[in-house]
Formats: C-alpha cells, structure tokens, sequence
C-alpha cells in the first residue's frame, strides 16, 4: 500500500515530501539514507563553490554534499535519534549542533586526521592507550596536510611564516594511507623509533602504486616534498581552527573505531 500525499510534510533538509521524523527532524528519504550514510562511513566531504553557502533544495540536494551534510547538522539532526526505527547501536561521531560552519569543517577534518593516524598500520600492535599517545603526537601534522589537500592553503599560511604553501596537492585513499605511514616512519615519537627504516619502504610502495595505477593521481614527487614541506615548518598547533576541544575530538574517534 503506497503512502499518501495527505500524510507527507516538507522535508526541513531539501523541500521534498517527508512522511515522517528521522534523526530528530523531519525529513525526506533521501535526506534521511544520506545522512546515515556519510555519519556512518564518517565521510569528509568539501564545499564545491569553497564558500559553505550552496543552496539546498529538492532540485539542488545532490549537488553539494558538503552544505547538505552542514544544514541537516545545523538544524540538529542527530544520528542517537532512533526511535523512527527501533533502537540501533552505531558506530559513530556525534556531531554537535553547530552556526559556525567553518568550524564544523575543520572538526570533520581534524576527526578525520585523528581515524587515519589511529588506523595506520604502524599502530596495530599497539595497546589503546599507546595508540593515543601517537595520534596526540602527531595528528596535527596529518591535519595541516588533509587542509592542503582540500586546497586549504590561505587557512595554512595563517600558521606559518613560509609563504611558499604547497598547491594543487592531490591523492587518492591508497596514497594518503601511505602518506600517513611515510609521516609516522619520520615521527619522533617514542614508540615509533621502530618505524624509522620504513621511511624508505614507504615511499617505495607510494612511487610504485603510482606508477601502476592510470588513473589520474598526485605526483608522489610532489607528494613527498609537502610531507617534507610540512615538517621543515613545524611543529603545527591547529587547535584555533576547531569548534571543539582536540581531547574531546580524539574521544569521541576512539570511541567510534573503538581503537
């Protein structure tokens, strides 16, 4: 039995016909499944016109995931909200309501830097609160480059008195899984001192991918040098970006990976 048009309300996200309240708010669902999709996956998504300010509607919704994502947080979609559905347990970062969406932004990237130091290969061996101490050492670095690689370098000159900012760096998943093994390998963490011959195995795997792959990818040359780039101007303290406190970020990725 279909649903009728005389049950549906507007969508708060996009406009659309909304038959009832999911995540706290009413939406469509597509709103809804988009929603659950990027929290879930953790999903970092950057503004297409670089201005946070993409219009949001039923014809647009599909064109900006980085403002669609941004207005269901703002009006306070909340992925703990499962009564819609019956009880769930997930996997996820709760992401505060937010005005700012700047801030929002960086919190997502530096939560991001956070998943991806925490998942690096180096560390499975390590015990949680080993693990904690390397991301805490060296998060900030890898968050200073997931900002050049959103083409951030206007946000990274504020932080540095070197004007010569990397541009038009690129990569794909696989190259930033090795970027993040070739940063960890030149850390002066305690615990990664093992890591230090693995410099050069990394970037060996990061050349080699490259070449073996057609598709259009960041020149590991190019890629080396701004990891290179990146510690010649350190250390980086970002935390002036964030809305919220960096200890509180990394709780909230521990909790979510369950690291």
């Amino acid at each position: 039995m279909g649903r009728k048009d005389t049950a549906a309300v507007v969508c708060e996200i996009c406009g659309d016909k909304s038959y009832g309240r999911h995540y706290g708010v009413w939406a469509c669902d597509g709103c809804s499944c988009f929603f659950k999709r990027s929290v879930r996956k953790n999903i970092i998504y950057t503004c297409i016109a670089g201005n946070w300010r993409c219009v949001v509607d039923k014809g647009r919704r599909n064109w900006c995931p980085a403002c669609r994502l941004a207005k269901c947080t703002k009006l306070n979609m909340n992925r703990l909200v499962q009564n819609e559905r019956g009880p769930r347990k997930l996997r996820c970062i709760t992401i505060p309501r937010i005005n700012n969406l700047n801030s929002f932004k960086y919190d997502m990237i530096f939560s991001k830097a956070v998943s991806l130091t925490g998942k690096c290969i180096l560390l499975n061996f390590m015990i949680s609160e080993q693990r904690r101490e390397v991301v805490e050492e060296n998060c900030q670095i890898i968050f200073a480059l997931l900002l050049l690689l959103n083409g951030d370098q206007t946000t990274i000159r504020r932080f540095t008195s070197n004007e010569n900012v990397p541009s038009g760096v690129s990569c794909d998943p696989e190259q930033l899984r090795l970027l993040v093994c070739i940063i960890l390998s030149q850390s002066k963490s305690n615990l990664l001192k093992f890591a230090v011959p693995l410099e050069g195995f990394y970037k060996f795997c990061l050349i080699r991918y490259t070449s073996q792959n057609d598709a259009p990818l960041g020149s590991p040359v190019c890629l080396i040098s701004t990891i290179d780039w990146l510690y010649e101007n350190g250390p980086w303290y970002l935390n002036s970006l964030l809305r919220n406190s960096t200890e509180g970020l990394i709780n909230e990725v521990f909790s979510a990976e369950k690291f």
